[in-house]
């Protein structure tokens, strides 16, 4: 096979297990959008919105410090303090590029293409020495059967892609590679689509502002005009009111020609509306927060919002590219437990307060010295007062830590013999080492003019008194205490029994009384009785009511 279609054999093949392309359309080019424009790495690097988000990420990654460190067990050492000095590669690439353009390059390529390719230039000790970041375009992957391992092919000076490297040679990054495919697809050739219709729109804007004519229209005229005579007029009235700096002077028309202007406008179109979220289209394949781009959206930019957003971005957008980086960079190393980390902590580089509050934590609670304080504040270092850690609790030396244990027991230790516990047997309850003793209580208990030489421990027993009853011991009289307590009032009042009278209902008897005959002298004065009953609705007497009536009856 000759060396034209083995390239074309190869270019068909990354194709096929690369990229996602299109429906082929008669009359438009293979990786040419529906929208008309040729959407590819470089015309879509042109759009401000794509090269505003590549350059961002880049800027960012490429800026963070970061070293190599050695993992042993669960400790973290700097490569430099296990092996005297880090590799040189790590800060320094290659001659040709410093460590933020190297990185910078990384960055691009993997949101342009989809993949990041690094050469290395090994020593006769095969340790890399030096690391290139190639052209995607200038690298073919291939493998030559089943369960064989990936092999690179490099295009040479001539252009065909004759040099041969194996996985050591060249450290291949995707960005985001599909199931069975050797290449990842990065954001232009996923969102094809999107971003040619995008580009389609800032074509047209371009177009409309550099070639508008206002008033914009066609020009009628009676009749029938020769070729000359309609490009007789269209080039008068293009160089006469084309381009912005003619737009809306005054038309002259003669001869029966009228002037139609057209309604459609950049307003009708919604050509702002299109653009503005275009752009918040392409920000999301990117994974860039809008405020970070300039581009105000309503509600969205306070301080609180800007905050979680640059949170977000740190975190979703920076971190996975970086894990890619260190993983592929760690396997460059020597060192078997060795990796490559970015330090993200240097994103508060511009907080000179936040960033001074996280140091004064780290230095509160122990895990930073002065020291590791000053370097990273690109300070001298304070000797070996200032690689001591502090403790949190005294904020002491992390040596003098032990100091304080003892004196703590130390106290609880004292305390327990005070209080007459055996010295013995306190040492070995709060785990002091064994220590002599004298055998004399503490002047808290017993003053040293009182105690007995021949036998101190006597004022540990209960019964010393009586051991020492022949010492003469004084009496003390003390009067009974009188206790007057006044006798107390008590007032306690009647109690006060409501009882309710009973009601009863008796039914008045009918008495028939007959007026008895009394027989008066004449000087006595006939008087006659007569009583009247009155009774209720219910026939019961109420009252009874007597009269005396005069005269006879």
């Amino acid at each position: 096979m000759s060396l034209s279609k083995r390239i074309k054999a190869a270019d068909q093949k990354r194709m096929n297990s690369n990229q996602y392309v299109e429906p082929i359309i008669p009359g438009r080019p293979a990786y040419m959008a529906p929208s008309g424009i040729d959407v590819n790495a470089d015309s879509a690097i042109r759009m401000s919105t794509v090269y505003a988000c590549i350059r961002l990420l880049g800027d960012t990654i490429s800026s963070l410090p970061l070293s190599a460190y050695v993992r042993r067990g669960r400790n973290r050492l700097s490569y430099a303090s296990v092996y005297g000095s880090q590799p040189a590669w790590v800060n320094k690439p290659n001659p040709e590029a410093s460590r933020v353009e190297f990185y910078e390059q990384i960055i691009a390529s993997l949101n342009i293409h989809g993949n990041a390719f690094i050469l290395t230039v090994r020593d006769d000790m095969d340790e890399v020495q030096e690391v290139y970041c190639i052209h995607p375009d200038d690298i073919r992957i291939e493998r030559l059967g089943p369960g064989e391992p990936l092999i690179y092919k490099m295009k040479d000076t001539q252009g065909s892609f004759s040099r041969t490297l194996t996985s050591r040679e060249m450290k291949h990054i995707p960005l985001f590679r599909l199931p069975g495919s050797m290449y990842g697809l990065g954001p232009i050739a996923a969102a094809r689509l999107t971003i040619g219709a995008a580009m389609a729109a800032d074509t047209y804007a371009a177009a409309y502002f550099g070639n508008a004519a206002n008033p914009g229209g066609v020009i009628e005229v009676p009749g029938e005009l020769t070729e000359e005579q309609a490009g007789d007029i269209g080039r008068d009235w293009n160089i006469t009111h084309t381009g912005p700096y003619r737009a809306g002077k005054i038309g002259i028309l003669s001869g029966g020609a009228q002037f139609r202007p057209l309604t459609l406008n950049a307003a009708d179109a919604q050509l702002l509306e299109a653009r503005r979220f275009n752009v918040e289209d392409i920000a999301r394949l990117f994974r860039v927060p809008l405020s970070l781009l300039g581009h105000p959206v309503a509600g969205a930019m306070s301080f609180a919002s800007v905050e979680a957003q640059n949170l977000s971005f740190v975190q979703h957008s920076l971190r996975p590219l970086l894990e890619r980086i260190e993983q592929s960079l760690s396997e460059l190393l020597p060192e078997p437990d060795g990796f490559i980390k970015f330090n993200l902590d240097a994103l508060l580089r511009g907080t000179t307060l936040e960033r001074f509050d996280a140091y004064t934590k780290g230095l509160r609670e122990g895990f930073l010295s002065l020291n590791d304080v000053r370097a990273g504040e690109d300070l001298a270092p304070l000797g070996e007062a200032g690689d001591q850690y502090r403790v949190p609790l005294q904020n002491i030396d992390a040596a003098d830590a032990p100091d304080v244990g003892l004196k703590l027991r130390s106290e609880i230790a004292a305390s327990l013999i005070q209080v007459g516990f055996d010295p013995k047997a306190v040492t070995e309850a709060v785990g002091l080492p064994p220590m002599a003793h004298t055998g004399l209580p503490s002047t808290q208990l017993q003053q040293i003019s009182t105690i007995d030489p021949a036998d101190p421990q006597s004022v540990y027993e209960v019964n010393s008194r009586e051991a020492r009853s022949e010492q003469p011991h004084m009496v003390l009289q003390v009067p009974e205490p009188t206790v007057n307590v006044a006798a107390p009032n008590v007032t306690i009042e009647p109690a006060m029994v409501m009882l309710e009278s009973p009601q009863v209902n008796v039914e008045a008897p009918n008495v028939s009384v007959d007026a008895p005959t009394v027989n008066v002298t004449n000087t006595i004065e006939r008087k006659r009785v007569r009583k009247k009953i009155i009774r209720d609705e219910n026939n019961l007497i109420v009252e009874v009511i007597e009269e005396f009536v005069e005269g006879e009856e």
